[in-house]
């Protein structure tokens, strides 16, 4: 077993314990050193967070610690690889934030209705934390317009809410992106690409990385911003960043039916801004078809205006160098084509794949998918347990009238009905 944070003693005296990863120096991490606190017990998405760790060969998790306010300071066990790893979970922002100096970002894992009062605790340490991702549906608009308003002020990245988080292939994922170890696999977002590119929808984001992997040489950064009204970091927020990464080569825009981001894409694309080859479409054209204005799940998917229609926005995009499909159907070819251009320049230098690190299937996740077998704990040959009702000697035992029940006395024997009445009393608790 294995400590991802320091020991209790090792803190006291200063010394680190040989059984414990030690935290890197305060400030800001360079690339695939990033660290993160999560906030809420999330166990399975976190086991996620490290299995992609481990598959793109990190010395240390992204996962540093865990807040919980509601409960005492104790230990989560998780895997790392096929060692068992321990994170502290912490019962406030504040002492993780001090025992964690090289933790920049936190992952929010708080419901809706705490989104706001955990959200401004996190802020309040602004001079460490510079990203926050908001996980979840629900927050009423007017709290996320407030934090959008103080995230401004305090220089803080936020992502969401409403969003499966984001991932930089090859680094890190947050939340539950990219889906299951086996479609991350497939997708190859174990090592880094070339094409960085920004959506709302989080289906579609899993979507994106099987189609670069099959037509470019893959993902190196996606963002899934969220599909509310007012998210905290918009499409020209994440393409900037991606604009002034070297390492990023080619942008893709999936925008949707609702709002207006995609025009400040387009004004960004005709100022100069943007330089780099970007691929753009907005999905939602069945929308024409109805006879109303249609609202697709999320409170900012709905055309309210002639501009928010995706009809008028991939024409718009289509009038400046963006490179957009004809449809949705032609967009793998689109990126094919674009890719390949830049191969063609080399611009985009095609990188040798590299097997992963293969991570050990969960005992229960084999199970449920009929792998293994596990041989029975307990045999008995008078009562059965296997169907929706205990049996003893194939007699149910529900509520049945039954005589009164004598008292046993030591050396007795029980009769049938004693038994059953016995078996029923056990079975309710």
């Amino acid at each position: 077993m294995i400590c991802l944070t320091r020991s209790t003693s090792a803190r006291k005296s200063g010394v680190n314990s040989a059984r414990s990863i030690p935290p890197s120096a305060p400030g800001s991490p360079p690339p695939g050193k990033t660290r993160s606190l999560v906030y809420g017990l999330q166990p399975r998405a976190t086991q996620g967070m490290l299995d992609f760790d481990y598959s793109c060969g990190r010395d240390t998790p992204l996962a540093a610690a865990m807040i919980y306010p509601f409960g005492s300071h104790h230990i989560q066990k998780f895997y790392w690889g096929t060692k068992a790893a321990l994170l502290l979970v912490y019962t406030s922002v504040e002492e993780a934030v001090k025992k964690h100096p090289d933790a920049d970002v936190v992952i929010n894992f708080a419901p809706s209705c705490s989104v706001y009062s955990s959200t401004l605790d996190i802020m309040r340490f602004s001079s460490q934390i510079k990203k926050v991702a908001i996980i979840a549906e629900g927050v009423p608009e007017r709290h996320a317009r407030e934090i959008l308003h103080l995230a401004k002020e305090e220089d803080i990245l936020i992502v969401g809410p409403t969003t499966v988080g984001g991932i930089k292939a090859g680094c890190f994922k947050v939340c539950n992106s990219g889906g299951m170890m086996d479609n991350i696999i497939a997708s190859k977002l174990y090592r880094a690409g070339s094409v960085g590119y920004v959506s709302k929808s989080g289906g579609m984001f899993n979507e994106l990385n099987n189609i670069l992997s099959l037509v470019t040489n893959s993902t190196y950064e996606g963002i899934a911003i969220g599909g509310d009204r007012y998210p905290g970091s918009t499409f020209i927020d994440h393409l900037l960043r991606y604009e002034a990464d070297p390492d990023c080569k080619m942008l893709v825009l999936l925008g949707e039916v609702g709002g207006i981001e995609e025009y400040r894409v387009i004004d960004a694309v005709k100022l100069g801004k943007v330089r780099k080859p970007i691929v753009a479409w907005a999905i939602g054209t069945c929308a024409k078809m109805f006879a109303t204005e249609v609202q697709f799940r999320r409170a900012g998917s709905m055309a309210n205006l002639l501009m928010e229609t995706v009809d008028t926005k991939n024409a718009a995009m289509k009038a400046t160098r963006i490179v957009a499909p004809e449809m949705f159907e032609d967009l793998p070819d689109v990126l094919r084509e674009t890719c390949n251009v830049l191969v063609a320049r080399g611009a985009v230098r095609p990188k040798p794949e590299r097997e992963p690190p293969v991570i050990p299937m969960d005992y229960k996740w084999a199970q449920e998918l009929g792998l293994i077998r596990k041989p029975a704990a307990f045999v008995s040959t008078i009562s059965d347990e296997r169907s929706h009702e205990l049996l003893y000697e194939d007699i149910g035992l529900v509520p049945q009238s039954l005589p009164s029940i004598p008292i046993q006395r030591p050396g007795t024997r029980l009769t049938r009905p004693t038994v059953q009445v016995i078996l029923k009393f056990e079975s309710d608790f």
